[in-house]
């Protein structure tokens, strides 16, 4: 999935989604704006603060194939790229 700085990245989930991803760091206020604009959300109050934090892409094997899992750290480093998280559920 190839996406832009501060753009809401659509994740599959099984199931309900434990959080929201934004790709690059946003502050909360762009990141809410962001979610409701992408439909992801319908109230403010749905998720907690933003959190900045940093992703890589990483391919384990699945069902039907290999398949891209999002691995968080908080802390940059090689392959990794800047996200916003807001974790499902208030704070």
């Amino acid at each position: 999935m190839k996406c832009n700085d501060g753009e809401y990245m659509p994740l599959n989930w099984y199931g309900t989604p434990d959080a929201y991803y934004i790709k690059g760091h946003v502050s909360h206020e762009e990141g809410i704006e962001i979610l409701f604009d992408a439909g992801a959300i319908d109230h403010d109050y749905e998720v907690g603060r933003a959190s900045h934090i940093y992703g890589r892409w990483s391919m384990q094997p699945g069902e039907d194939g290999n398949q891209h899992f999002l691995r968080e750290y908080s802390e940059s480093g090689r392959g990794r790229f800047k996200i916003t998280m807001f974790v499902v559920g208030p704070l």
